[in-house]
């Protein structure tokens, strides 16, 4: 073996064409494949798995919720950060207030 990619590559290339082919007998094949359809059509028959292929086709349940968790932060991080870096830069005299810096104020006037 080389020290290339390539050479390790056209070495397991021979070594492969070395070893003699295995039949699948057709029972075997006939059965996996049936099985597979069988996972499939199970499914695509759950209405919380059709949900998931309309948002998100073919793709595990974690990966759009991860992409939304994500993206979340990165929208309430930029949020809360970027007004504030504005503020900072510029020498106006005007006041920035950023949603997580006041206080919360819930007024009940008398119609409550």
């Amino acid at each position: 073996m080389g020290n290339f990619e390539d050479d390790d590559a056209m070495w397991v290339t021979e070594a492969l064409k070395d070893l003699p082919t295995v039949p699948v007998p057709a029972a075997l094949q006939q059965s996996i494949l049936a099985s597979f359809d069988a996972v499939t059509a199970r499914r695509r028959a759950s209405l919380f798995d059709r949900f998931r292929d309309v948002v998100w086709p073919g793709a595990p349940a974690w990966r759009p919720a991860v992409a939304l968790a994500l993206s979340l932060f990165v929208g309430v991080a930029a949020g809360t950060l970027v007004p504030l870096e504005g503020a900072m830069a510029d020498s106006s005299e005007q006041t920035v207030s950023v949603a997580l810096d006041a206080p919360p104020s819930f007024d009940l006037d008398e119609n409550s």
